[in-house]
């Protein structure tokens, strides 16, 4: 049965630097005075707090009421439209907020090259002496759209509610199971007061569950549910963002105007644009066209492209330190037989008839050495060994981008051992295939989508592992929506070309709790298409912990094991860079994010056009 711990010993030393309130404009600082500008950390795990209400943080800009024009924006995928969070799958409701449709609780930002946070709807936080809860002030005359009325700490509530399974059952929000296991329940205090009592301590904090940079929730109106109920509040966007929702279409666009009453205006924080426009244009070669013609004045790019575009003197924004870890994620091996959440029974099949996977009951009992998980490891490593990513990375990313072998972190982080990584070595591949008994090859689909980054990787994988190993490879170009569901039932056997784990970036903390999308955890709400105990064991061993020479040594083993198992095999780090066109965009704060959605592409209300 899972349980929640906290490190008692560790608790009592760190409890005074937790406590933090109000705000300061331009710095944030700890809460022993309000003249000390430093870093709280836990371990390296760093968030900035505010101390006086007397300011908050200023935008690049003025606030001269200069509001003008039309920005459009190109990327690849508009995601699945629904106005409430339980049905706002992670797309969905990355999307909400990073258009602008809504805010979240704070912002992120970079300091000194450690990600932390900065106020939105909350101002401050403060965590309880055991730090068993988290106290949020939240920002007074927010308003939401449509004439809804201010904010107030029961529509906070009720977002993060509705989007945790715990609370909400029929939830499938992105974050719906970590929201189950993390917060045990959220009280209002008044009404603008929240006490958020967790089930367990994620040593990430407000920086993941509550910020920007996470799959958080976007903050809703309770009345519009009241008022309208689950079926017609999944068609109505109402949020206390920049941009009020014209239009949202699945597979098209979404649409905004400026919200004449949004919280920042006044203090210079936008929207300095009348109307917000993303566009859905799957086609790569189309969004240059758009970009560089002038028909948008951002666009999500091909790696690729970067090189030419800075040549004719577009604008890369790489402010957001946004880069993504492209992985084969070995789809099939579901090794857990009990749910961690509630200690029920798994009911999964394990077709070991696929080269790559393995049945650790074929014997009765859980046997890591039977004969299936033996020789469908020499396979996955097999596959892991037959890659030349660099070649990979000069063939389809231009050279923008960096050797990569773990899904979850990067070889730019000081932390990285070259003992994580495969290397190169076409003759090992071929003899962990031969005595696996498939020296002659067989044939494997893999799942890429209909376009994009991830299909010129498949085809790229495709033709190494064929000449090299004798793969046949066949590519399943089906759109993610497709894809998805037998992931999260756990059914599908389709190895994929995807972010395998969450957090998948390399501007993260190396000591975050990891695992959560390979465990059965994420069970019937998210997942990779695996199940794996030294997943499970390490996402559990992680909450709750506090001392981050612990936590490292998890992560180590996690790293250790993932090397070893291959179930997740990382290929390469894109340099992910959304590009403007300087001659109409005249500034632009974009913010670190963990979320491929729209393409990374957030704070739109913060660009302003000549």
């Amino acid at each position: 049965m899972w349980t929640v711990w906290v490190n008692s010993k560790i608790a009592i030393a760190i409890t005074a630097l937790f406590f933090v309130s109000g705000g300061l404009a331009c710095d944030f600082v700890t809460g022993r005075s309000t003249d000390e500008n430093t870093l709280m950390n836990i371990g390296n795990f760093s968030t900035v707090v505010p101390v006086n209400t007397a300011g908050d943080t200023q935008s690049v800009f003025s606030a001269d009421g200069n509001i003008s024009g039309t920005l459009t924006v190109v990327v690849d995928s508009v995601d699945t439209p629904n106005g409430l969070p339980r049905f706002c799958t992670s797309g969905c409701a990355e999307t909400i907020y990073a258009s602008g449709i809504t805010d979240v609780l704070f912002n992120s930002v970079v300091k000194e090259d450690l990600l932390t946070t900065e106020p939105m709807l909350a101002l401050s936080y403060e965590v309880g002496p055991s730090l068993d809860f988290t106290m949020l002030k939240l920002r007074e005359d927010v308003q939401f759209h449509g004439g809804y009325g201010e904010m107030k700490a029961g529509d906070v509530k009720f977002s993060f509610d509705d989007a945790n399974s715990r609370s909400t059952p029929a939830s499938i929000h992105g974050q719906s199971r970590a929201f189950a296991a993390l917060i045990g329940n959220i009280e209002v205090v008044d009404d603008h007061t929240l006490k958020v009592n967790y089930g367990s301590l994620d040593s990430r904090g407000p920086l993941h569950h509550f910020s920007l940079f996470w799959k958080t929730a976007g903050i809703v109106s309770s009345e519009v549910f009241h008022e309208h109920g689950s079926s017609d509040m999944q068609n109505i966007y109402v949020g206390v963002g920049a941009f009020e929702n014209e239009e949202w279409s699945r597979n098209g666009k979404i649409v905004g105007h400026a919200f004449v009453d949004y919280w920042g205006a006044s203090l210079g924080q936008g929207p300095f644009v009348e109307k917000v426009i993303f566009l859905e244009v799957p086609e790569a070669s189309a969004r240059l066209a758009m970009l560089e013609s002038g028909e948008s004045q951002i666009a999500q790019v091909q790696s690729k492209d970067y090189s030419s575009l800075l040549e004719k003197g577009f604008t890369p924004n790489k402010r957001a330190q946004h880069n993504i870890i492209h992985n084969v994620s070995m789809v099939g091996n579901y090794w857990e037989k009990y749910n961690p959440m509630d200690d029920s029974v798994l009911d999964r099949r394990r077709d070991k008839s696929l080269p790559w996977v393995g049945d650790p009951f074929e014997n009765g009992i859980y046997d890591e050495n039977s004969k299936s998980m033996v020789n469908s490891k020499k396979v996955r490593n097999a596959l892991a060994w037959s890659i030349d990513r660099q070649v990979l990375i000069d063939d389809v990313l231009d050279g923008h981008g960096y050797v990569n072998h773990q899904p979850d972190l990067s070889v730019n982080n000081n932390n990285y051992i070259d003992e994580w990584g495969w290397g190169l070595d076409y003759e090992k591949g071929k003899e962990l295939l031969a005595d696996a008994g498939y020296g002659s090859g067989f044939s494997l689909d893999l799942w890429t989508g209909p376009s994009g980054i991830s299909s010129e990787l498949g085809e790229w994988l495709g033709r190494a592992w064929h000449k090299n190993l004798g793969i046949n490879v066949n590519l399943i170009d089906t759109a993610y929506e497709v894809y998805r569901p037998g992931l999260v039932a756990r059914t599908s056997k389709l190895p994929g070309i995807n972010a395998c784990r969450e957090e998948n970036h390399s501007n993260l903390p190396y000591d975050w709790a990891h695992g959560f999308d390979v465990s059965s955890f994420s069970s019937g709400r998210y997942g990779a298409g695996q199940e794996v105990p030294y997943a499970t064991k390490t996402f559990e061993l992680m909450l709750g912990e506090l001392d981050i020479g612990v936590r490292k040594g998890l992560a180590s083993e996690f790293f250790r094991e993932n090397r070893v198992w291959a179930n997740c095999i990382g290929i390469v780090e894109e340099q992910l860079w959304p590009f403007s066109d300087p001659k109409t965009v005249v500034g632009w704060d974009q913010r670190p994010t963990a979320v491929q959605n729209l393409a990374g592409i957030n704070n739109v209300r913060t660009v302003a056009l000549k």
